[in-house]
């Protein structure tokens, strides 16, 4: 899991390591026009993962813990109401 996590990370670091400066403008305007819809696969992915962890035993507050965020919080995710965080 964090091995995911981290190569993201990476990625995203590695912009800043583009040498010319009109390029790395270019590649962070072009995840810039991604990111919305980027976001929202992040969400979706999150959502479906929390409502399997439910269907496997796991409590809210269980998740949630996992997640650092309260269980009130990883239930909101599993019903669709927190987008954002």
């Amino acid at each position: 899991m964090a091995g995911e996590v981290e190569r993201v990370r990476k990625a995203l670091r590695a912009l800043e390591a583009i040498p010319d400066a009109m390029d790395r403008a270019a590649a962070c305007a072009e995840l810039l026009r991604e990111w919305p819809e980027l976001h929202r696969l992040v969400a979706d992915v999150r959502q479906q993962a929390v409502r399997m962890a439910k269907t496997q035993g796991h409590t809210y507050r269980e998740i949630g813990e996992r997640m650092k965020v309260t269980g009130e919080t990883a239930g909101q995710i599993a019903a669709g109401k927190n987008r954002a965080s």
